[in-house]
C-alpha cells in the first residue's frame, strides 16, 4: 500500500482529480470519529465545511452502514447522494426490494428476541436494528476472539441465512445476496454518468469496494493494513480534512499548501466581504 500524503500518493491523487469523478466516503471512522456510542458520532464542523466544498465541484456521496435515518441528519446536508445499510438502501433501490428486505429482517428480529435471545445476552451482544440489516455489537472487545465463533454458530440458524460482514467489534446481517457498498457505488457512479469513482473506507465493511476490478480509480484504506486490497492508505482518521482539501484545491488549480488557500472558499468569501 502506498501512503496516500506522500509525494508520490500525492501526484496518484493529482492525476485521479484531472478526470470526472464521483468522489465518495465512509461515514464512521472516515469522515467521523470511532466513539464507543454510536449516537454521538457527528462530522466535525471543518469536515463538514470541505465536504460541502468538495460536493460543489464534483459528485459527492456517502456510502455507509448506518441506515438512511441515522445517517443523513449525521451528514446535515454535506452532500446530495447518501446510501446506507451497507449498500442496501439507496435511491435507486426499487422499493420492491427495501420491502423484502424487511419482510427477512423481521423473522430474524424474532428469533433473536426469542430463541437465541438467552444466548445472546449471555454473550453481552446488543441488536442493532436498521431494518433493512441488523448489526450485533460486541460489548467487550478483549473477548472478540472467544465470542465471534459461538455468535457465529448461533447465526447459522438463522432463516434464511444472512450474508455476514465482519466490522470492528460487530458482525452486519445483511439479506442473502443483496446489498455491498461495491455494487452500490457502481449503481450511483453509472446512475451520474461518471466513468470512475474515489473511495475511503476504514474497515473490513469496505473490502467490498477495494475489492472492485471495474469503476474503482483509487480506493484508499483509514490506517495501514497489510491484507486490505485498497492500493492507498492514509494513517488515521484525522488526515481525512488533508484529504479534502488536496482534492479542492486540486480541481480548482489553486495552491496546495499556505494559510489562506488551505480554508474552505465559503470562509474566504466571508473575510472578503468583512474587508469590503
Amino acid at each position: 500500500m502506498m501512503y496516500l500524503l506522500s509525494p508520490e500518493g500525492r501526484e496518484a491523487m493529482r492525476a485521479v482529480a484531472g478526470r470526472p469523478m464521483l468522489y465518495a466516503f465512509d461515514f464512521d471512522g472516515t469522515l467521523a470519529k470511532i466513539s464507543p456510542d454510536r449516537e454521538s458520532v457527528k462530522l466535525s464542523r471543518s469536515i463538514h465545511e470541505w465536504l460541502a466544498e468538495l460536493a460543489k465541484r464534483a459528485p459527492c456521496a456517502v456510502i455507509s452502514g448506518r441506515g438512511l435515518r441515522d445517517l443523513a441528519p449525521r451528514v446535515n446536508g454535506a452532500v446530495p447522494y447518501l446510501i446506507g445499510n451497507h449498500g442496501l438502501e439507496s435511491p435507486l433501490t426499487p422499493s420492491v426490494t427495501l420491502l423484502w428486505a424487511d419482510g427477512i429482517c423481521a423473522g430474524w428480529r424474532a428469533a433473536m428476541k426469542g430463541e437465541l435471545a438467552m444466548q445472546l445476552a449471555d454473550l453481552g451482544i446488543e441488536v442493532e436494528d436498521k431494518r433493512y440489516s441488523l448489526t450485533l455489537h460486541y460489548r467487550k472487545r478483549e473477548e472478540e476472539d472467544r465470542i465471534r465463533p459461538i455468535l457465529l454458530t448461533l447465526l447459522s440458524r438463522l432463516n434464511p441465512a444472512p450474508r455476514l460482514i465482519i466490522g470492528k467489534q460487530s458482525i452486519n446481517l445483511l439479506p442473502p445476496g443483496k446489498g455491498g457498498k461495491g455494487a452500490a457505488a457502481l449503481e450511483l457512479m453509472r446512475h451520474l454518468r461518471q466513468p470512475a469513482f474515489f473511495f475511503i473506507g476504514d474497515d473490513e465493511t469496505d473490502e467490498d469496494v477495494f475489492a472492485l476490478t471495474e469503476g474503482l480509480a483509487m480506493g484508499v484504506r483509514v490506517g495501514l493494513h497489510a491484507g486490505s486490497r485498497a492500493k492507498f492508505y492514509i494513517k488515521h482518521q484525522g488526515e481525512i480534512e488533508d484529504v479534502l482539501r488536496f482534492l479542492i484545491h486540486r480541481l480548482d488549480r489553486t495552491p496546495e499548501q499556505g494559510q489562506r488557500a488551505d480554508r474552505p472558499a465559503m470562509t474566504q468569501c466571508k473575510e472578503a466581504e468583512h474587508d469590503g
